[in-house]
């Protein structure tokens, strides 16, 4: 290979433009790169999980993070459940399944100590910015890829939610690895899908949005009716059974409690999830509207214009196995979001990201074209990106 192949000019400067996104990235993080972590309920929930992984009793890690000075403000804040023993041991159970970040968060203790937690998030959100860059890139030019991934970077519902000792980043870090595989199995043939496996099961135990990509997958198996398809399907059922079959997932246990102000409630029926529900969806769409006006509307808008533009131009000759399997993302996503009506100051919503920033690109491409831009192809679209008849 000579040292002028234009080959290896174009992934050098891929490399230089990730690098350039990292540094970004990390000033748009300044603010949390030093200093003790801001803890929430569920920082203290996987902190105290980190403990029992490093061989602590539950008791023991309850009291060493609700009860200790890492929950003090919590506890003045809101005495009924963060500061009530009872209340937090309760919630525990909830928290039993999602052991990857608290693991890397054990790993790194010795050397950051109470930050540990909240570096692995900020590490998250790092690679959820690459795995985004590197989704784009599987289908846009390097401009229009870099500018969405600039656009992300600055999104505040991720940076606000990054800068927390929580699992949301490496939630959407994984997801968007695991759609990026999944695009290239269904391009490039079934040699992706052994890292579409392992990037669901690492989900699994990392949040819940694990059955996005899955239900994806199988939009895509459905639509297109071929072998990789059906495969990438059953593969990622495969990697996200392991996590139901060792830990029991009480779904209407959950939701109950939830629907109940939060409140333990392990006799709720599904009668009291039902009756609840409605109520509840109106509440969480009106706090969330409330949260737009109250100065939320760039993250509102990257979602909302970004699904409608995957919808809206994912068709005719683009609706290529990429834009199936993100609009299939994209509507499983929307469920994941009202399954559980809560406020979340968008932070379910994060899981919407990689396909609303694929609907972003979409639109700048459409946006370059109509303004007879050329913009470079990373690389054309294989056979395998035809539309389906």
């Amino acid at each position: 290979m000579s040292r002028d192949d234009p080959t290896m000019d174009r992934v050098a400067v891929r490399l230089l433009v990730a690098l350039a996104l990292v540094a970004v990235a990390l000033v748009a993080m300044r603010g949390h790169l030093s200093g003790p972590p801001h803890w929430t309920p569920d920082g203290l929930f996987y902190q105290a999980r980190a403990l029992e992984l490093g061989g602590a009793d539950r008791d023991s890690a309850l009291e060493r993070t609700f009860g200790a000075s890492l929950g003090a403000d919590l506890r003045r804040i809101d005495p009924e459940r963060s500061g009530d023993p009872g209340w937090a041991a309760y919630h525990m159970r909830f928290y039993e399944r999602r052991l990857s970040v608290p693991y890397a968060a054990k790993a790194i203790a010795p050397v950051a100590g109470e930050r540990a937690l909240l570096d692995v998030s900020i590490a998250g959100y790092v690679a959820a910015v690459l795995a985004i860059f590197g989704l784009l890139l599987l289908r846009f030019g390097l401009p229009i890829a870099t500018a969405v991934a600039l656009l992300t970077i600055f999104l505040p519902a991720l940076t606000e939610h990054s800068g927390f000792p929580q699992t949301d980043s490496w939630g959407l870090a994984l997801e968007a690895a695991a759609l990026a595989c999944g695009v290239l199995a269904l391009r490039r043939g079934p040699r992706w899908i052994a890292p579409w496996f392992l990037a669901i099961l690492v989900l699994s135990f990392t949040r819940d949005s694990t059955w996005i990509p899955v239900f994806a997958a199988g939009v895509a198996a459905v639509a297109l009716r071929t072998r990789v398809a059906a495969a990438l399907f059953a593969s990622g059922v495969a990697a996200a059974t392991p996590v139901l079959l060792l830990y029991s997932t009480p779904t209407r246990e959950l939701l109950a409690t939830m629907l109940n102000d939060a409140q333990p409630n392990p006799d709720g029926s599904w009668g009291f999830v039902v009756e609840r529900y409605p109520g509840a969806l109106i509440d969480m769409l009106h706090a969330d509207g409330g949260f737009v006006l109250d100065g939320a509307w760039y993250s509102a808008l990257y979602l909302l214009a970004g699904l409608a533009l995957l919808f809206a131009l994912g068709r005719g000759t683009q609706r290529t196995p990429a834009t199936i399997l993100l609009q299939g993302a994209a509507a499983a996503g929307v469920v994941f979001v009202l399954l559980v009506p809560v406020f979340s100051a968008l932070r379910l919503e994060l899981a919407l990201v990689p396909m609303a920033a694929f609907g972003l690109a979409l639109g700048g491409e459409r946006v370059a074209q109509r303004l007879a831009l050329r913009m470079p192809a990373v690389e054309r679209l294989a056979p395998a990106e035809q539309p389906p008849p």
